[in-house]
């Protein structure tokens, strides 16, 4: 296998955040990042988009539902994978976030086993659906190629 999947972790706890880093770290290549502005930027000014990401909902200043809806906004940034986090279980929050196309949340503190295989599974959907679409894409060519004789 090439190079690790990249996930980006958004918190503004510096404890949650070196947690999140020493659970994942070793099968992924984590971006630890304690602010939605920060991760905001980032996003803007990075070629390479991650693969996932983490997204903490209580933060100061700009919280994990504003930070997602400036994701979704943004450029090339529509469709990763977000995951967000939730120290209290907020369905309220949780129930805001999903508008914006949240994959799941994990309540915090989490247990590694559970981060990882909710990593897992969404990144596992997420390459299934581009799997599924490339393969509907091909098909289409191919049905339109007999269709012109070539």
């Amino acid at each position: 296998m090439g190079t690790k999947q990249q996930i980006l972790a958004v918190d503004d706890n510096s404890i949650s955040l070196a947690t999140i880093e020493q659970e994942l770290e070793g099968r992924f290549e984590v971006i630890p990042i304690n602010s939605g502005i920060r991760a905001l930027q980032y996003l803007k000014k990075e070629e390479q988009k991650p693969d996932l990401i983490l997204l903490d909902i209580q933060m100061a200043i700009k919280d994990g539902i504003e930070t997602l809806k400036e994701i979704r906004g943004m450029q090339g940034c529509q469709d990763i994978p977000v995951i967000m986090l939730t120290s209290n279980a907020d369905k309220q929050m949780v129930l805001e976030s999903s508008k914006f196309k949240i994959y799941d949340y994990v309540l915090k503190p989490f247990k590694k086993q559970e981060l990882c295989e909710r990593i897992d599974i969404v990144l596992h959907k997420v390459s299934e659906a581009q799997a599924a679409d490339r393969l509907a894409n091909e098909t289409r060519s191919l049905m339109e190629m007999e269709e012109t004789g070539n």
